[in-house]
This record gives C-alpha cells, sequence and structure tokens, in this order.
C-alpha cells in the first residue's frame, strides 16, 4: 500500500491542517491545537478517561469535523479502525473463513516475504482445519483476531487502534506486537497499557488540559503530569509564562511539514537540533532509515527475550537428552545470528543518521 502523500506543497504561509477547537456536547476538547502525522509516523496516544481521545481519533479519519479549524488528508491516505466493536465483522456471521478469505488478494508481501492470507490467519493463531468454520462460531478473542486480519488485508495505510488490548488474550497481544514491528503503514493506537504504547509506537503524546503534548520521557512523562496536577502544581507553567516547555512536538529532522503528507493537523516548527549537525541522509531517505532503526531496535528488543527463555530452557533441559538440548541450541544460533545481522544494519544506518 501506498505512503500517505501530501495534498500540495505547503507554502510558508499557508495554515498546515489544524483542529482548533473541537466542541462535543458542549465541552471543549480540543483547543488550539495544530499537529502533524506523518508517513510511517508511530504514535501513542494517553489521556483520562473522558479527556477526548476517542473523539480525537474521529476528528483525524475525518468521522468528526471540527466545530472550527480544518483537518487535511492527504489524497492517497486509507484509514482502517480497530476498535472495541465487532460490527462489521457480526455481518458476516455466516460466511466461513474460507470464503471471506477469498474475496481478498490469492498472496500479500509481509516482511519482504510473499504470504498468503491463509498463512496470515495462521500466524494469527488459527489453525488450517478452521477455515470451514462460520464466523458466528468464533470465539470472542477469535473474532478479535479475524478483525485485525481483515484489516491488514484491507491494506490500509493509516491503522488506528482505539484501546485494541483490552479484551485480547496476552498471545493475541504478543501476535500483534510482532506483526505491527514490520508493518508499514502510520500506525495511531490509544491505550491504557503502557507496555504495549512504547512497544508497538516510537513516540507518545498526551490528550491532557484540551492540548496534544508530546511526551519525550514516554508514558512516565504523563504520569509525573498527572501527578503534578494531583499535589495542586501546574506542570505547564513555564510554558504559560513563555518558557520552553516539553509538550510541543518539533517539526521533522529536515524541518519540512510538507514533507509528512498531513494526516491530520502538524506542528510546522522546524528543528533546532537540525541546524546543528546536517546528517548524511536527508528528507524522505532520512525518515525512511529512522523508522527502520526504531523498527530493528524493536526486533532486537523482542529477539533478546527469545535468548534470554531459550537460555533458561537449556539450563533447565535434561542433560541426557541431546536431541532435544540441540534443537534448543539450534533456536539459539538462530537467534543470535539474526541479532547479529540486525545489529550490522542497525549500527550502518546509525552511523548515515548522525
Amino acid at each position: 500500500a501506498g505512503q500517505p502523500q501530501p495534498e500540495a506543497e505547503s507554502g510558508a504561509d499557508e495554515v498546515t491542517s489544524a483542529a482548533k477547537t473541537v466542541t462535543v456536547t458542549g465541552r471543549k476538547i480540543l483547543d488550539d491545537v495544530t499537529w502533524l502525522i506523518g508517513p510511517g509516523d508511530r504514535i501513542g496516544i494517553v489521556g483520562a478517561n473522558g479527556a477526548g481521545k476517542s473523539t480525537l481519533l474521529k476528528i483525524l479519519d475525518g468521522t468528526i469535523t471540527p466545530t472550527a479549524g480544518h483537518v487535511n488528508i492527504g489524497k492517497t491516505v486509507k484509514f482502517a479502525v480497530l476498535s472495541q466493536r465487532l460490527d462489521e465483522l457480526e455481518k458476516l456471521g455466516k460466511y466461513k473463513i474460507k470464503e471471506v478469505l477469498s474475496r481478498y488478494k490469492p498472496s500479500y508481501i509481509v516482511d519482504g516475504k510473499e504470504t498468503t492470507p491463509g498463512q496470515m490467519m495462521e500466524r494469527l493463531g488459527f489453525e488450517s482445519a478452521q477455515l470451514m468454520t462460520p464466523i458466528k462460531d468464533l470465539s470472542g478473542g477469535q473474532k478479535r483476531r479475524m478483525q485485525l486480519l481483515l484489516i491488514l488485508l484491507d491494506e490500509p495505510n493509516v491503522l488506528i487502534m482505539d484501546e485494541p488490548g483490552n479484551d485480547l488474550d496476552t498471545d493475541m497481544l504478543a501476535v500483534m506486537e510482532d506483526l505491527l514491528d514490520t508493518w508499514p503503514g502510520t500506525l495511531i493506537v490509544v491505550s491504557h497499557d503502557r507496555y504495549l504504547l512504547e512497544r508497538v509506537t516510537d513516540e507518545q503524546f498526551a490528550l491532557i488540559g484540551g492540548k496534544i503534548r508530546h511526551l519525550p520521557g514516554g508514558v512516565q512523562d504523563y504520569l509525573d503530569m498527572t501527578e503534578a496536577i494531583k499535589n495542586g502544581k501546574d506542570p505547564f507553567a513555564d510554558e504559560k509564562s513563555g518558557k520552553t516547555g516539553k509538550g510541543r512536538k518539533s517539526g521533522d529532522a529536515d524541518g519540512s511539514a510538507a514533507n509528512a503528507g498531513s494526516v491530520a493537523a502538524g506542528s510546522a516548527a522546524s528543528s533546532g537540533e537540525s541546524a546543528k549537525s546536517a546528517p548524511k541522509l536527508t528528507g524522505k531517505a532520512f525518515h525512511e532509515a529512522s523508522k527502520r532503526v526504531a523498527a530493528i531496535e524493536r526486533k532486537l528488543s523482542k529477539l533478546e527475550e527469545q535468548k534470554a527463555d531459550l537460555e533458561h530452557q537449556m539450563a533447565s533441559h535434561d542433560p541426557s537428552d541431546y536431541e532435544g538440548l540441540n534443537k534448543l541450541n539450534e533456536q539459539l544460533q538462530s537467534v543470535a545470528d539474526e541479532s547479529e545481522s540486525l545489529e550490522t544494519e542497525w549500527m550502518e544506518l546509525s552511523e548515515q543518521l548522525e
């Protein structure tokens, strides 16, 4: 699927899509907010219940029109929303899984490899025998897996996930994280699950006090803000007094708002850091390399967990079972080889990004 593209080159005096003020049932949700979401961005959103996170998502995908300001959505953007509702899936209840999958392409490229819908289904924990099972006969957890599968088969380039982990079992969450690690599109996740957010997204934002605030230190920044508010302090006092606050996101490394292909509103502020040391890669190449570095780091973290688990299995394995130990050792070597290859790629890319 193509990446989101800008609708037009933005001039210096052109406002890049800002959703300024949105009022729902008389309550202000967003107040004078400018936000840019670009191709391949992986964004996590946190906020208190009732802060308006779901409303924000509906503004992003055009479901709701802001009462003031506007939202620009790139012409090639194709949204998909994984929500807690299963309405679309329920409509397919009488059809067997095989019949539903037959409506899609026979093969897809996933993580550089050709994959069939059936193989993707098995990767999500289904067995091939279940191809003849009607959708309505699936369990609640299986329906959620099928919902995710059909969304991925639609090949969106912007995936919005509203509280995806609320009713998912641990295995499903692990599979979903694995799939999202290599998913190439723009990802926007709203969740109370700190681990999930920091595992699958590169940047986190908080919806608090009518503003969308960047969290450079991750979810911990948001927890510190809410703790300060609870203790009667104003965590944004410096910002209000004119000093630079940490709640604002600077632009992309090349300082280009137009390059990001606005999905929604965006900060057009150019990055002060980029002026200090020009990267060897610039523009789109820099953005793509940055995304790849983040993906490698997520994969390496997962491989490290696999390595530790295999080492634990070997330590507690029956020492007289040479065949079993050999298989574990082969798996360990495979993980080590993959880690080494990724670490080499990470070092090469990091040098280009310095």
